[in-house]
């Protein structure tokens, strides 16, 4: 036991080197180098080490991470005594094994919360409001659209070619029933609230979703989740911002 808490020491001691990081655990001083010296290889951040079983302590260490990605502990040839939803536990009586499991956890997690990020996005797209269309000229108006490109969703800000700032999709229409959305080739009826049909739009406008700079920036570094005519589409919204501030976006 005594030579087991002096393991634990030292071992805490020799790779406790970052300030934010994965839990690490091992059966003993030598597998725990081991595995450490493979993650930090790969640039893997590494905030706690010890010896012994997972429990709870790693647990509450792990959870405070500040990053989703760091709540995770990896354990050579130990057990689970305590166990959280909320972090990530991989186990492996093979090295090897353990960070490979790691490595594609990783992956798929990104994945998984950049695709949430994007939900949260005002995303691009190009409509046009269909001739003979017009349910209600206005409180609010109702005209009926065809998606040209992109998906609408409700709650989207809407702009005219020109730049001009309409209002946000109040709601949405496809044969009768509301939707959350609609993607290229839907024709629905939106409802747009402050918007009067013959003054700010009439038949025939092509309207485009109002993306603020701000999501504008962070879809770029999403675009590998856009089709090609989506990015097509965030373009030409960014010609339209820039004609008014050439800086937009960049």
């Amino acid at each position: 036991k005594i030579k087991k808490e002096v393991q634990k020491e030292v071992s805490e001691v020799l790779v406790e080197t970052e300030k934010e990081g994965i839990v690490v655990k091992a059966d003993s001083l030598g597998s725990l180098e081991a595995l450490v010296g493979l993650l930090k290889a790969e640039g893997i951040k590494i905030k706690r080490t010890s010896i012994g079983d997972i429990n709870k302590k790693d647990i509450m260490e792990a959870k405070s991470a500040k990053e989703e990605l760091d709540k995770v502990i990896l354990g050579f040839n130990v057990k689970i005594v305590e166990k959280e939803k909320s972090v990530k536990l991989i186990t492996h009586e093979v090295i090897y094994r353990i960070i490979d499991e790691y490595k594609g956890w990783i992956e798929s997690e990104k994945k998984r919360l950049e695709s949430k990020d994007l939900e949260n996005l005002i995303v691009p797209c190009r409509a046009q409001i269909l001739r003979g269309c017009v349910f209600r000229q206005s409180n609010p108006a109702v005209v009926g659209v065809m998606i040209l490109g992109g998906k609408l969703k409700n709650n989207t800000p809407l702009m005219k070619e020109d730049g001009s700032k309409l209002s946000k999709v109040e709601s949405m229409q496809l044969e009768g029933k509301f939707i959350p959305e609609a993607e290229k080739g839907k024709e629905v009826a939106i409802a747009l609230k402050g918007i009067t049909v013959g003054r700010q739009i009439d038949e025939n406008d092509i309207l485009y979703s109002d993306v603020p700079e701000e999501d504008f920036v962070k879809l770029k570094e999403l675009k590998k989740y856009l089709n090609s005519e989506e990015i097509e589409i965030l373009k030409e919204i960014a010609l339209i911002k820039r004609k008014q501030n050439p800086l937009w976006g960049v």
